[in-house]
Protein backbone atom coordinates (compact mmCIF):
# COMPACT_ATOMS: atom_id res chain seq x y z
CA UNK A 1 0.00 0.00 0.00
CA UNK A 2 1.70 3.25 -1.13
CA UNK A 3 0.21 7.05 -0.43
CA UNK A 4 -0.41 8.72 -3.99
CA UNK A 5 0.76 11.93 -4.88
CA UNK A 6 -1.80 14.61 -6.44
CA UNK A 7 -1.65 16.07 -9.82
CA UNK A 8 -0.20 19.79 -9.69
CA UNK A 9 -2.98 20.15 -11.78
CA UNK A 10 -5.09 19.49 -8.85
CA UNK A 11 -3.36 20.77 -6.05
CA UNK A 12 -6.27 22.63 -4.42
CA UNK A 13 -7.66 18.72 -3.93
CA UNK A 14 -5.03 18.63 -1.19
CA UNK A 15 -7.05 19.89 1.64
CA UNK A 16 -10.20 17.94 0.74
CA UNK A 17 -8.78 14.36 -0.05
CA UNK A 18 -6.38 12.42 2.17
CA UNK A 19 -6.58 8.31 0.81
CA UNK A 20 -4.22 5.19 1.06
CA UNK A 21 -4.74 3.68 -2.14
CA UNK A 22 -3.19 -0.37 -3.57
CA UNK A 23 -0.50 -0.83 -4.63
CA UNK A 24 0.60 0.77 -8.39
CA UNK A 25 3.79 0.82 -9.76
CA UNK A 26 5.27 4.89 -8.66
CA UNK A 27 6.80 6.20 -12.15
CA UNK A 28 4.56 4.66 -14.47
CA UNK A 29 1.52 5.19 -16.20
CA UNK A 30 -1.55 3.48 -15.29
CA UNK A 31 -2.62 0.24 -17.31
CA UNK A 32 -6.02 0.01 -18.13
CA UNK A 33 -6.44 -3.12 -15.83
CA UNK A 34 -4.91 -0.32 -13.01
CA UNK A 35 -7.42 1.74 -13.96
CA UNK A 36 -10.47 -0.58 -13.90
CA UNK A 37 -9.26 -1.33 -10.07
CA UNK A 38 -9.15 2.08 -9.30
CA UNK A 39 -12.70 2.41 -10.22
CA UNK A 40 -13.72 -0.74 -8.73
CA UNK A 41 -12.43 0.77 -5.22
CA UNK A 42 -13.76 3.73 -5.76
CA UNK A 43 -16.99 3.01 -6.05
CA UNK A 44 -17.15 0.43 -3.07
CA UNK A 45 -15.22 3.79 -0.79
CA UNK A 46 -18.78 5.58 -2.30
CA UNK A 47 -21.25 3.03 -1.09
CA UNK A 48 -19.17 2.68 2.23
CA UNK A 49 -19.70 6.45 2.89
CA UNK A 50 -16.38 7.57 2.13
CA UNK A 51 -16.38 10.25 -0.83
CA UNK A 52 -13.14 11.79 0.19
CA UNK A 53 -11.37 8.00 -0.48
CA UNK A 54 -12.87 7.61 -3.99
CA UNK A 55 -11.89 11.47 -4.41
CA UNK A 56 -8.74 10.51 -4.50
CA UNK A 57 -8.46 7.56 -6.26
CA UNK A 58 -10.10 9.50 -9.20
CA UNK A 59 -7.54 12.08 -8.82
CA UNK A 60 -5.15 9.33 -9.49
CA UNK A 61 -6.64 8.59 -12.38
CA UNK A 62 -6.89 11.84 -13.84
CA UNK A 63 -3.48 12.44 -13.04
CA UNK A 64 -2.46 10.39 -16.01
CA UNK A 65 -5.13 10.55 -17.50
CA UNK A 66 -6.90 14.19 -17.29
CA UNK A 67 -8.78 13.69 -20.93
CA UNK A 68 -11.84 11.69 -18.90
CA UNK A 69 -14.14 13.54 -18.82
CA UNK A 70 -16.25 10.59 -16.98
CA UNK A 71 -13.91 10.55 -14.21
CA UNK A 72 -13.57 14.33 -13.86
CA UNK A 73 -17.92 14.02 -12.85
CA UNK A 74 -17.63 11.54 -10.55
CA UNK A 75 -15.02 13.77 -9.02
CA UNK A 76 -17.30 16.95 -9.43
CA UNK A 77 -20.32 14.83 -8.03
CA UNK A 78 -17.79 14.06 -5.09
CA UNK A 79 -18.05 17.89 -3.99
CA UNK A 80 -21.36 18.64 -4.95
CA UNK A 81 -22.04 16.21 -1.73
CA UNK A 82 -19.34 17.95 0.14
CA UNK A 83 -20.51 21.48 -0.87
CA UNK A 84 -17.26 22.77 -2.20
CA UNK A 85 -18.45 24.97 -4.88
CA UNK A 86 -15.69 26.49 -6.20
CA UNK A 87 -13.68 22.86 -6.75
CA UNK A 88 -16.91 21.36 -8.11
CA UNK A 89 -17.43 24.21 -10.20
CA UNK A 90 -13.30 23.80 -11.85
CA UNK A 91 -14.16 20.23 -12.34
CA UNK A 92 -17.50 20.64 -14.53
CA UNK A 93 -15.82 23.05 -16.45
CA UNK A 94 -12.82 21.02 -17.08
CA UNK A 95 -15.04 18.11 -18.21
CA UNK A 96 -17.11 19.72 -20.21
CA UNK A 97 -14.19 20.29 -23.12
CA UNK A 98 -14.88 16.55 -23.39
CA UNK A 99 -18.37 15.57 -22.74
CA UNK A 100 -20.66 14.79 -25.82
CA UNK A 101 -23.22 12.72 -23.73
CA UNK A 102 -26.76 15.50 -23.55
CA UNK A 103 -27.42 14.18 -19.95
CA UNK A 104 -23.59 14.66 -18.82
CA UNK A 105 -23.33 18.02 -20.34
CA UNK A 106 -27.10 19.36 -18.64
CA UNK A 107 -25.39 18.45 -15.49
CA UNK A 108 -22.19 19.98 -16.18
CA UNK A 109 -23.85 23.38 -17.00
CA UNK A 110 -26.59 22.69 -13.84
CA UNK A 111 -23.60 22.68 -11.68
CA UNK A 112 -21.85 24.96 -12.33
CA UNK A 113 -24.63 27.47 -12.70
CA UNK A 114 -25.49 26.33 -8.81
CA UNK A 115 -21.59 26.86 -7.80
CA UNK A 116 -21.48 29.84 -9.58
CA UNK A 117 -24.41 31.45 -7.62
CA UNK A 118 -22.86 30.14 -4.20
CA UNK A 119 -19.58 31.39 -4.67
CA UNK A 120 -21.36 34.99 -5.72
CA UNK A 121 -19.56 34.75 -8.80
CA UNK A 122 -22.82 36.82 -10.46
CA UNK A 123 -21.39 37.52 -13.53
CA UNK A 124 -20.55 33.77 -14.21
CA UNK A 125 -23.64 32.53 -13.01
CA UNK A 126 -26.02 34.43 -15.57
CA UNK A 127 -22.37 33.41 -18.65
CA UNK A 128 -23.19 29.86 -17.82
CA UNK A 129 -27.22 29.91 -16.59
CA UNK A 130 -28.91 30.50 -19.92
CA UNK A 131 -27.17 27.76 -21.23
CA UNK A 132 -27.67 25.48 -18.21
CA UNK A 133 -31.51 26.80 -18.71
CA UNK A 134 -31.75 25.57 -22.16
CA UNK A 135 -30.36 21.83 -21.32
CA UNK A 136 -31.83 21.79 -17.79
CA UNK A 137 -35.67 23.70 -18.57
CA UNK A 138 -37.07 22.05 -15.54
CA UNK A 139 -34.37 22.38 -13.21
CA UNK A 140 -35.23 24.31 -10.18
CA UNK A 141 -32.02 24.85 -9.09
CA UNK A 142 -30.83 26.69 -12.39
CA UNK A 143 -33.35 28.64 -12.28
CA UNK A 144 -32.78 29.48 -9.12
CA UNK A 145 -29.08 29.98 -9.60
CA UNK A 146 -29.37 32.06 -12.77
CA UNK A 147 -32.46 34.34 -11.24
CA UNK A 148 -29.80 34.83 -8.42
CA UNK A 149 -27.23 36.26 -10.92
CA UNK A 150 -29.63 38.09 -12.65
CA UNK A 151 -30.74 40.10 -9.89
CA UNK A 152 -27.24 40.66 -8.63
CA UNK A 153 -26.05 41.64 -12.07
CA UNK A 154 -29.12 44.48 -12.43
CA UNK A 155 -30.70 42.69 -15.13
CA UNK A 156 -34.19 42.99 -12.66
CA UNK A 157 -36.86 42.21 -15.32
CA UNK A 158 -35.58 38.62 -16.37
CA UNK A 159 -34.47 38.20 -12.68
CA UNK A 160 -38.34 38.32 -11.78
CA UNK A 161 -39.25 36.67 -14.98
CA UNK A 162 -36.82 33.52 -13.98
CA UNK A 163 -37.67 33.59 -10.15
CA UNK A 164 -41.23 33.11 -11.13
CA UNK A 165 -40.37 29.92 -13.29
CA UNK A 166 -38.04 28.59 -9.99
CA UNK A 167 -41.53 29.30 -8.21
CA UNK A 168 -43.52 27.17 -10.46
CA UNK A 169 -41.33 24.46 -10.66
CA UNK A 170 -40.40 24.32 -6.70
CA UNK A 171 -42.98 26.18 -4.99
CA UNK A 172 -42.16 24.96 -1.39
CA UNK A 173 -38.51 25.29 -2.01
CA UNK A 174 -36.70 27.51 0.37
CA UNK A 175 -34.09 28.61 -1.70
CA UNK A 176 -36.86 29.51 -4.61
CA UNK A 177 -38.10 31.92 -1.94
CA UNK A 178 -34.76 33.59 -0.92
CA UNK A 179 -34.09 34.03 -4.86
CA UNK A 180 -37.34 35.58 -4.80
CA UNK A 181 -36.59 37.97 -2.31
CA UNK A 182 -32.90 38.40 -3.72
CA UNK A 183 -34.20 39.95 -6.78
CA UNK A 184 -37.02 42.62 -5.01
CA UNK A 185 -34.60 42.99 -2.85
CA UNK A 186 -32.26 44.71 -5.87
CA UNK A 187 -35.00 46.35 -6.98
CA UNK A 188 -35.84 48.16 -4.09
CA UNK A 189 -38.71 46.82 -3.18
CA UNK A 190 -38.05 45.92 0.75
CA UNK A 191 -41.60 44.88 1.63
CA UNK A 192 -41.75 41.96 -0.81
CA UNK A 193 -38.49 40.88 -0.11
CA UNK A 194 -39.09 40.95 3.42
CA UNK A 195 -42.29 38.62 2.45
CA UNK A 196 -40.23 36.10 0.48
CA UNK A 197 -37.61 35.92 3.12
CA UNK A 198 -39.95 35.24 5.61
CA UNK A 199 -41.48 32.91 3.31
CA UNK A 200 -37.79 30.63 3.31
CA UNK A 201 -37.56 30.62 6.74
CA UNK A 202 -40.99 29.22 7.24
CA UNK A 203 -39.96 26.41 4.85
CA UNK A 204 -36.68 26.20 6.24
CA UNK A 205 -35.69 27.68 9.56
CA UNK A 206 -31.87 27.02 9.04
CA UNK A 207 -31.67 28.61 5.68
CA UNK A 208 -28.74 31.09 6.01
CA UNK A 209 -29.16 33.37 2.86
CA UNK A 210 -32.33 34.03 3.86
CA UNK A 211 -31.46 35.58 7.54
CA UNK A 212 -28.48 37.35 5.66
CA UNK A 213 -31.21 38.86 3.38
CA UNK A 214 -33.33 39.81 6.94
CA UNK A 215 -30.43 41.42 7.85
CA UNK A 216 -29.58 43.68 4.78
CA UNK A 217 -33.84 44.74 4.73
CA UNK A 218 -33.12 45.75 8.68
CA UNK A 219 -29.94 47.67 7.97
CA UNK A 220 -31.59 49.36 5.55
CA UNK A 221 -34.03 50.87 7.45
CA UNK A 222 -31.72 51.80 9.95
CA UNK A 223 -32.17 48.84 12.23
CA UNK A 224 -28.69 48.32 13.45
CA UNK A 225 -28.93 45.98 15.85
CA UNK A 226 -31.77 44.04 14.51
CA UNK A 227 -29.60 43.48 11.29
CA UNK A 228 -26.54 42.88 13.87
CA UNK A 229 -28.65 39.92 15.15
CA UNK A 230 -29.87 38.61 11.85
CA UNK A 231 -26.69 38.51 10.66
CA UNK A 232 -25.30 36.74 12.94
CA UNK A 233 -27.72 34.27 13.22
CA UNK A 234 -26.93 33.25 9.44
CA UNK A 235 -22.97 33.15 10.29
CA UNK A 236 -24.00 30.89 12.84
CA UNK A 237 -25.52 28.64 10.08
CA UNK A 238 -23.03 29.22 7.84
CA UNK A 239 -19.67 30.57 8.95
CA UNK A 240 -18.14 31.12 5.94
CA UNK A 241 -21.45 33.81 3.74
CA UNK A 242 -19.78 36.60 3.77
CA UNK A 243 -22.69 38.48 2.37
CA UNK A 244 -23.86 38.25 6.17
CA UNK A 245 -20.08 39.50 7.26
CA UNK A 246 -20.55 42.12 5.50
CA UNK A 247 -23.61 43.25 6.41
CA UNK A 248 -22.75 42.75 10.17
CA UNK A 249 -20.11 45.19 9.93
CA UNK A 250 -21.67 47.67 8.07
CA UNK A 251 -24.24 47.79 11.07
CA UNK A 252 -21.83 47.21 13.88
CA UNK A 253 -19.82 50.00 11.97
CA UNK A 254 -22.90 52.30 12.57
CA UNK A 255 -23.62 50.63 16.36
CA UNK A 256 -19.72 52.30 16.74
CA UNK A 257 -18.40 49.14 16.85
CA UNK A 258 -15.30 49.92 14.79
CA UNK A 259 -13.32 47.28 15.43
CA UNK A 260 -15.65 44.68 15.54
CA UNK A 261 -17.17 45.84 12.17
CA UNK A 262 -13.24 45.61 10.59
CA UNK A 263 -13.08 42.02 12.16
CA UNK A 264 -15.99 41.10 9.83
CA UNK A 265 -15.51 42.93 6.66
CA UNK A 266 -11.67 41.45 6.93
CA UNK A 267 -13.39 38.20 7.33
CA UNK A 268 -15.83 38.66 4.26
CA UNK A 269 -12.95 39.30 2.03
CA UNK A 270 -10.78 36.43 3.32
CA UNK A 271 -13.37 34.08 2.71
CA UNK A 272 -14.07 35.26 -0.33
CA UNK A 273 -11.89 37.61 -1.89
CA UNK A 274 -13.64 37.90 -5.01
CA UNK A 275 -17.78 38.17 -3.79
CA UNK A 276 -18.65 41.71 -4.79
CA UNK A 277 -21.05 42.22 -2.15
CA UNK A 278 -18.35 41.78 0.15
CA UNK A 279 -16.30 44.08 -1.21
CA UNK A 280 -18.93 46.56 -1.59
CA UNK A 281 -19.31 46.32 1.98
CA UNK A 282 -16.18 47.33 2.58
CA UNK A 283 -16.27 50.42 0.32
CA UNK A 284 -19.21 51.24 1.99
CA UNK A 285 -18.19 51.18 5.36
CA UNK A 286 -14.98 53.05 4.61
CA UNK A 287 -16.90 55.60 2.56
CA UNK A 288 -18.90 56.32 5.66
CA UNK A 289 -15.71 56.63 7.62
CA UNK A 290 -14.94 59.03 5.22
CA UNK A 291 -12.00 57.14 3.97
CA UNK A 292 -12.46 57.78 0.20
CA UNK A 293 -9.08 55.98 -0.82
CA UNK A 294 -9.55 53.10 1.05
CA UNK A 295 -13.21 53.05 -0.12
CA UNK A 296 -12.02 54.33 -4.10
CA UNK A 297 -9.97 51.01 -3.76
CA UNK A 298 -12.92 48.46 -2.63
CA UNK A 299 -15.36 50.08 -5.14
CA UNK A 300 -13.39 49.42 -7.68
CA UNK A 301 -12.36 45.54 -7.00
CA UNK A 302 -16.20 45.51 -7.11
CA UNK A 303 -17.08 46.52 -9.93
CA UNK A 304 -14.06 44.60 -11.55
CA UNK A 305 -15.64 41.73 -10.15
CA UNK A 306 -19.00 42.90 -11.05
CA UNK A 307 -19.23 45.66 -13.38
CA UNK A 308 -23.09 46.13 -13.76
CA UNK A 309 -23.26 46.86 -9.76
CA UNK A 310 -24.96 49.97 -10.08
CA UNK A 311 -24.54 50.83 -6.42
CA UNK A 312 -21.15 50.24 -6.74
CA UNK A 313 -20.66 52.93 -9.33
CA UNK A 314 -22.85 55.50 -8.03
CA UNK A 315 -21.12 55.47 -4.66
CA UNK A 316 -17.80 55.83 -6.74
CA UNK A 317 -19.29 58.81 -9.03
CA UNK A 318 -20.15 60.65 -5.82
CA UNK A 319 -16.18 60.36 -4.32
CA UNK A 320 -15.04 61.46 -7.71
CA UNK A 321 -17.22 65.18 -7.18
CA UNK A 322 -16.27 65.19 -3.54
CA UNK A 323 -12.73 64.94 -4.84
CA UNK A 324 -13.45 67.08 -8.63
CA UNK A 325 -12.38 64.36 -10.13
CA UNK A 326 -14.26 65.22 -13.43
CA UNK A 327 -12.00 63.15 -16.03
CA UNK A 328 -12.07 59.56 -13.27
CA UNK A 329 -16.16 60.60 -13.00
CA UNK A 330 -16.88 60.90 -16.75
CA UNK A 331 -15.35 57.83 -17.15
CA UNK A 332 -17.35 55.91 -14.55
CA UNK A 333 -20.41 57.28 -15.72
CA UNK A 334 -19.80 56.16 -19.02
CA UNK A 335 -19.29 52.98 -18.20
CA UNK A 336 -22.44 52.60 -16.09
CA UNK A 337 -23.89 53.95 -18.80
CA UNK A 338 -23.01 51.55 -21.08
CA UNK A 339 -24.79 49.01 -19.62
CA UNK A 340 -27.69 51.23 -17.21
CA UNK A 341 -28.36 53.73 -20.06
CA UNK A 342 -31.72 54.50 -18.04
CA UNK A 343 -29.87 55.39 -14.68
CA UNK A 344 -30.36 58.59 -14.22
CA UNK A 345 -28.00 58.87 -11.54
CA UNK A 346 -25.59 58.36 -14.44
CA UNK A 347 -26.27 61.60 -16.49
CA UNK A 348 -26.88 63.62 -13.27
CA UNK A 349 -22.88 62.56 -12.54
CA UNK A 350 -21.68 62.99 -16.11
CA UNK A 351 -23.37 66.30 -16.60
CA UNK A 352 -21.56 67.89 -13.72
CA UNK A 353 -18.46 66.11 -15.60
CA UNK A 354 -18.98 67.83 -18.74
CA UNK A 355 -20.07 71.00 -16.97
CA UNK A 356 -16.64 71.48 -15.29
CA UNK A 357 -15.39 70.70 -18.88
CA UNK A 358 -17.49 73.59 -20.39
CA UNK A 359 -19.07 71.57 -22.42
CA UNK A 360 -22.47 73.81 -21.66
CA UNK A 361 -24.82 71.95 -24.39
CA UNK A 362 -23.57 68.46 -23.71
CA UNK A 363 -24.01 69.14 -19.70
CA UNK A 364 -26.89 70.29 -20.10
CA UNK A 365 -28.48 67.49 -22.36
CA UNK A 366 -27.31 65.22 -19.50
CA UNK A 367 -29.07 67.00 -16.51
CA UNK A 368 -31.85 67.00 -18.75
CA UNK A 369 -32.08 63.03 -19.34
CA UNK A 370 -31.59 62.85 -15.62
CA UNK A 371 -34.63 64.94 -14.45
CA UNK A 372 -36.85 63.17 -17.24
CA UNK A 373 -35.76 59.51 -16.24
CA UNK A 374 -36.49 60.59 -12.31
CA UNK A 375 -38.67 63.76 -11.80
CA UNK A 376 -37.53 63.41 -8.36
CA UNK A 377 -34.31 64.57 -8.60
CA UNK A 378 -33.73 67.66 -7.39
CA UNK A 379 -30.40 68.39 -8.02
CA UNK A 380 -30.59 67.38 -11.91
CA UNK A 381 -33.35 70.12 -12.33
CA UNK A 382 -31.09 72.38 -10.18
CA UNK A 383 -28.18 71.94 -12.77
CA UNK A 384 -29.92 71.97 -15.56
CA UNK A 385 -31.96 75.54 -14.32
CA UNK A 386 -28.38 76.80 -13.81
CA UNK A 387 -27.16 76.32 -17.39
CA UNK A 388 -30.83 78.10 -18.66
CA UNK A 389 -30.16 80.98 -16.99
CA UNK A 390 -26.46 81.44 -17.74
CA UNK A 391 -28.20 80.83 -21.62
CA UNK A 392 -30.41 83.60 -21.17
CA UNK A 393 -33.32 80.96 -21.35
CA UNK A 394 -34.54 82.60 -18.44
CA UNK A 395 -38.14 80.92 -18.80
CA UNK A 396 -36.97 77.91 -18.93
CA UNK A 397 -34.88 78.62 -16.07
CA UNK A 398 -37.60 79.56 -13.75
CA UNK A 399 -39.17 76.02 -14.30
CA UNK A 400 -36.44 74.03 -13.80
CA UNK A 401 -35.70 76.07 -10.80
CA UNK A 402 -39.27 76.19 -9.34
CA UNK A 403 -39.42 72.26 -9.76
CA UNK A 404 -36.21 72.07 -7.86
CA UNK A 405 -37.87 74.02 -5.38
CA UNK A 406 -40.48 72.22 -5.25
CA UNK A 407 -38.49 68.81 -4.15
CA UNK A 408 -36.84 70.67 -1.25
CA UNK A 409 -37.87 74.31 -0.44
CA UNK A 410 -35.29 74.88 2.16
CA UNK A 411 -32.35 74.49 0.16
CA UNK A 412 -30.76 77.80 0.12
CA UNK A 413 -28.91 76.67 -3.25
CA UNK A 414 -32.35 76.54 -4.87
CA UNK A 415 -33.81 79.62 -3.42
CA UNK A 416 -30.87 81.38 -4.47
CA UNK A 417 -30.77 80.44 -8.15
CA UNK A 418 -34.50 80.88 -8.84
CA UNK A 419 -34.49 84.24 -6.73
CA UNK A 420 -32.20 85.26 -9.53
CA UNK A 421 -33.93 83.98 -12.34
CA UNK A 422 -37.28 85.54 -11.34
CA UNK A 423 -35.19 88.62 -11.66
CA UNK A 424 -33.57 88.65 -14.59
CA UNK A 425 -37.10 87.95 -15.85
CA UNK A 426 -38.09 91.06 -14.19
CA UNK A 427 -40.53 89.64 -11.45
CA UNK A 428 -39.28 91.21 -8.46
CA UNK A 429 -41.76 89.83 -5.64
CA UNK A 430 -41.02 85.95 -6.43
CA UNK A 431 -37.61 87.04 -6.73
CA UNK A 432 -37.21 88.91 -3.50
CA UNK A 433 -39.15 86.27 -1.54
CA UNK A 434 -37.04 83.60 -2.70
CA UNK A 435 -33.66 85.23 -1.84
CA UNK A 436 -35.04 86.73 1.53
CA UNK A 437 -35.49 82.95 2.25
CA UNK A 438 -32.12 81.96 0.75
CA UNK A 439 -29.65 84.41 2.67
CA UNK A 440 -31.92 84.12 6.10
CA UNK A 441 -30.58 80.23 5.98
CA UNK A 442 -27.84 79.76 8.85
CA UNK A 443 -24.35 80.03 7.52
CA UNK A 444 -25.89 81.08 4.30
CA UNK A 445 -22.47 82.12 2.31
CA UNK A 446 -23.22 82.51 -1.02
CA UNK A 447 -21.98 86.25 -2.29
CA UNK A 448 -24.19 86.14 -5.38
CA UNK A 449 -27.18 85.39 -3.58
CA UNK A 450 -26.34 88.56 -1.15
CA UNK A 451 -25.71 90.99 -4.24
CA UNK A 452 -28.80 89.78 -6.26
CA UNK A 453 -31.26 90.13 -2.75
CA UNK A 454 -29.66 93.56 -2.70
CA UNK A 455 -30.23 94.64 -6.36
CA UNK A 456 -34.31 93.55 -4.80
CA UNK A 457 -34.27 96.11 -1.92
CA UNK A 458 -32.52 98.88 -4.44
CA UNK A 459 -35.35 98.22 -6.65
CA UNK A 460 -38.08 98.42 -3.72
CA UNK A 461 -36.27 101.44 -2.73
CA UNK A 462 -34.92 99.58 0.63
CA UNK A 463 -32.01 101.52 0.07
CA UNK A 464 -30.47 100.83 3.55
CA UNK A 465 -30.78 97.69 4.04
CA UNK A 466 -29.47 97.14 0.33
CA UNK A 467 -26.12 98.73 1.11
CA UNK A 468 -25.55 96.37 3.56
CA UNK A 469 -25.92 93.44 1.62
CA UNK A 470 -23.70 94.68 -1.08
CA UNK A 471 -21.57 95.07 1.60
CA UNK A 472 -21.42 91.99 2.35
CA UNK A 473 -20.99 90.72 -0.80
CA UNK A 474 -18.04 93.36 -0.71
CA UNK A 475 -16.33 91.57 2.16
CA UNK A 476 -16.23 88.08 0.17
CA UNK A 477 -15.42 89.71 -3.45
CA UNK A 478 -14.15 93.19 -3.40
CA UNK A 479 -13.74 93.35 -7.14
CA UNK A 480 -17.46 92.18 -7.71
CA UNK A 481 -18.11 95.45 -10.29
CA UNK A 482 -22.27 94.40 -10.29
CA UNK A 483 -22.26 94.92 -6.29
CA UNK A 484 -20.18 98.41 -6.68
CA UNK A 485 -22.61 99.52 -8.92
CA UNK A 486 -25.85 97.94 -6.76
CA UNK A 487 -24.04 99.83 -3.97
CA UNK A 488 -23.42 103.32 -5.26
CA UNK A 489 -27.47 103.24 -6.71
CA UNK A 490 -27.82 102.21 -3.18
CA UNK A 491 -26.22 105.28 -1.55
CA UNK A 492 -27.57 107.84 -4.28
CA UNK A 493 -31.50 106.62 -3.21
CA UNK A 494 -31.03 107.79 -0.06
CA UNK A 495 -29.88 110.90 -1.14
CA UNK A 496 -32.83 113.44 -1.40
CA UNK A 497 -33.56 115.81 -4.45
CA UNK A 498 -32.03 119.28 -3.91
CA UNK A 499 -29.18 117.96 -1.98
CA UNK A 500 -26.65 116.97 -0.93
CA UNK A 501 -27.51 118.52 2.64
CA UNK A 502 -25.63 118.12 5.97
CA UNK A 503 -25.52 114.38 7.23
CA UNK A 504 -24.86 113.83 3.26
CA UNK A 505 -21.11 113.04 3.02
CA UNK A 506 -20.92 109.57 3.85
CA UNK A 507 -23.76 108.58 1.38
CA UNK A 508 -21.80 110.93 -1.35
CA UNK A 509 -18.55 109.30 -0.70
CA UNK A 510 -20.04 105.99 -1.57
CA UNK A 511 -21.86 107.02 -4.69
CA UNK A 512 -18.07 108.86 -5.92
CA UNK A 513 -16.17 105.51 -4.59
CA UNK A 514 -18.44 103.06 -5.55
CA UNK A 515 -18.90 104.07 -8.65
CA UNK A 516 -15.20 104.05 -9.92
CA UNK A 517 -14.74 101.04 -8.57
CA UNK A 518 -17.89 99.80 -10.65
CA UNK A 519 -16.31 101.09 -13.85
CA UNK A 520 -12.81 99.55 -13.16
CA UNK A 521 -14.40 96.32 -12.26
CA UNK A 522 -16.59 96.54 -16.11
CA UNK A 523 -19.88 97.45 -14.29
CA UNK A 524 -20.52 100.78 -16.91
CA UNK A 525 -23.25 102.93 -16.26
CA UNK A 526 -23.79 106.33 -17.50
CA UNK A 527 -26.34 107.05 -16.02
CA UNK A 528 -24.52 106.82 -12.71
CA UNK A 529 -21.39 107.85 -14.16
CA UNK A 530 -23.39 111.36 -14.90
CA UNK A 531 -24.64 111.66 -11.05
CA UNK A 532 -21.35 110.68 -9.20
CA UNK A 533 -19.76 113.59 -11.62
CA UNK A 534 -22.28 115.75 -10.19
CA UNK A 535 -21.43 115.49 -6.74
CA UNK A 536 -17.63 115.38 -6.69
CA UNK A 537 -18.26 118.43 -7.88
CA UNK A 538 -20.42 119.35 -4.74
CA UNK A 539 -23.43 120.31 -6.80
CA UNK A 540 -27.29 119.60 -5.98
CA UNK A 541 -29.27 116.73 -7.76
CA UNK A 542 -32.35 117.90 -8.67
Amino acid sequence: MRTVLVPKLCVHFLLVFSFVVPIALAQKKMNRREVSRYISEAEKRMKDGDPSGAGGLYLRILEDFPERGDIRMEVARIYKGMENWTSMANEYEVALETLEDEAERAEAYEGMVMAYARTANYVKAVEVGREALKLNPQSAEVAIGLAMGLAKTGELVEAAEIAGKALELAPDNAFVHNTLGEAALADGDFDKAETSFQRALEIDPNTAQSHAGMADILFRREDYAGAESAATKALDLDDKLTRAFGVRGKARNALGKTAEAQGDLSMAVTVNPNDPDANLAFAQVYHVQENLNMATNYYKKTIELNPNLTEALEALGEIYVLQQKYSDLEQAMSQLLTSKPDNSKAHYFLGLAQNNGQRADEALASFSEAARLDDSLADAHFEKGKILRTQKQTAAAVEALGKAESLDGTNADYLTELGIAYYEGQQLAPAMSRLEKAVGTPDYQNALGWAFYGLTLKDSQRFSEAVDYFQKTLGAFPTFGMAHWGLAWSAFGQIKSGCPCDGDDGLVALVVDHNSKAVANGAVDPGLQERADILAKGEKVR
